[in-house]
């Protein structure tokens, strides 16, 4: 099955009302409600580690977003007839890869590190999102593996830096 059709099959099988608002509820808002997530567990794992969530989230936008700017990779509701954009696109133009998906998988990386069972709903949380962009046009399939290889990444890199720092006290 190519991407193209996955993004028309899933677009089909949710193309009921609650199943155009669940699309749009995952594909566009469940990304925000990681912040006050993050905010209710800092007790459980400190201000320190809501700056590495925080810092892997920059990095991961940054990353995807600049990313998606160089390659232009259009989007599947532009690219493929038949499929519809059942939320309006976000500030960056190119597909590959999916910033909410690079975003929401580095929070949980950071999250899962810090805490197992707080990473857990996290993690639960960017597979729905990356399912939501799929469904609602956005990505590829594709596009959200880049992002989450993105996300991973930036979690990466962010742990690599706080060690860096650490060993120089």
């Amino acid at each position: 099955m190519t991407e193209s059709e996955i993004i028309l099959r899933l677009q089909q099988s949710l193309s009921s009302p609650a199943g155009r608002a669940g699309t749009g509820f995952l594909a566009r808002w469940v990304i925000y409600l990681f912040i006050p997530y993050v905010f209710f567990y800092r007790k459980t794992i400190g201000w320190r580690g809501v700056g590495t969530v925080a810092w892997t989230a920059l990095l991961a936008f940054a990353l995807s977003t600049g990313l998606a700017a160089f390659i232009g990779r259009v989007r599947p509701y532009l690219a493929i007839a038949g499929v519809e954009a059942i939320v309006p696109p976000n500030i960056q133009h190119g597909s590959f890869p999916s910033s909410h998906t690079s975003v929401a998988v580095g929070v949980a990386m950071a999250l899962t590190a810090l805490n197992v069972p707080i990473g857990v709903v996290a993690i639960c949380g960017a597979i729905l999102i990356a399912l939501g962009r799929v469904a609602a046009g956005m990505h590829y399939p594709s596009d959200v593996l880049g992002g989450v290889a993105i996300g991973l990444l930036s979690y990466a890199i962010v742990r690599a830096v706080q060690s860096g720092i650490a060993h120089l006290s």
